[in-house]
């Protein structure tokens, strides 16, 4: 379990995949993620507390008692046979709490102690379009955009545009920012 200022990020556990299932289906979180099936069901969510629960690399974001995001540090292979074993960080937020820079603040307390543990070079990406995901990746010290590759996203039924980052090992870090410096934006 981690905390911040205005979070706890703890470990996934069963309940959780209720209020996962109602806010992945919201369509304006759903569009921004790849490896998601939509429609995002029930079983979906069933499924993902399941596999993730009890992971040290996929948390749960709580503000208030309120839990409204999930937040993964994970090789990337383990989350899709398709994907390399690199480290990969990934991140959803639920609706309301967009905008306020609750997942900066999150991002950067797991990456520190990510950083701690593995020192490893993190990558991370975010679909052609969601500035509020590159906003968060530039202000966390993320390096690029280093390439662009197509991922199939089920909420498109398509391919989609994502956008390729890294966090060297030994690039400073923290960067240099205000974590809870909000701006108003959305993915």
């Amino acid at each position: 379990m981690l905390r911040t200022k205005r979070l706890v990020l703890r470990p996934l556990r069963a309940g959780d995949e209720g209020w996962i299932t109602r806010h992945i289906a919201d369509p304006e979180v759903h569009r921004w993620l790849t490896s998601v099936p939509h429609p995002y069901a029930a079983a979906d969510g069933a499924a993902f507390i399941e596999r993730f629960a009890g992971r040290p690399g996929t948390l749960a974001l709580v503000a208030d008692d309120v839990p409204c995001g999930v937040l993964t540090i994970e090789h990337a292979s383990r989350l899709a046979d398709d994907r390399p074993a690199a480290w990969e960080l990934g991140y959803w937020l639920r609706r309301a709490h967009w905008g306020r820079g609750l997942m900066t603040e999150a991002a950067e307390a797991a990456i520190r102690h990510h950083r701690a543990e593995h020192g490893a070079t993190l990558h991370s990406g975010w679909i052609t379009g969601n500035a509020g995901s590159a906003r968060v990746l530039a202000k966390l010290g993320f390096q690029g955009p280093t390439h662009s590759e197509e991922r199939y996203a089920f909420f498109h039924g398509r391919p989609v545009t994502v956008e390729r980052v890294i966090l060297p090992a030994d690039a400073p870090f923290p960067p240099q920012h205000d974590p809870a410096d909000a701006h108003p934006a959305h993915p």
